[in-house]
């Protein structure tokens, strides 16, 4: 037979040094500004954020090629067709689902018939 003896005392765990206390922060130099950018922000155009800044008429220049350029009318092409509506494609899955299950049924129906002894 061993003996034995109390347990041994649990370690401490060792404790972390105490962080040094902090600084204050570096200050930001004038070409910079709070967010860290080193460059000055971009000169905004003038009138309200967003606002139509009317310019000239850009100089005529060579023809663009066929398909280059902006729409003659606004909008989607005319061969875009609407989207599909929601529950045409729910009804759709919906029909899908019942016939397979009725498939299944009409299988496990023969499987049944066929292997069953007489």
């Amino acid at each position: 037979m061993t003996e034995q003896g109390p347990p041994p005392p649990e370690a401490t765990p060792p404790r972390l040094p105490e962080p040094p206390p902090s600084s204050a922060p570096q200050p930001v130099p004038d070409r910079a500004d709070a967010s860290g950018w080193s460059q000055p922000p971009a000169t905004q155009s003038p009138g309200p954020p967003g606002a139509f800044v009317d310019r000239p008429a850009a100089p005529p220049g060579p023809l663009l090629p066929p398909g280059a350029g902006s729409p003659i009318a606004p909008g989607p092409p005319m061969s875009v067709q609407p989207p599909i509506r929601d529950t045409s494609i729910n009804l759709s899955a919906l029909l899908m689902m019942v016939g397979g299950m009725v498939l299944l049924i009409i299988v496990i129906v023969v499987l049944v018939a066929a292997l069953h002894p007489r």
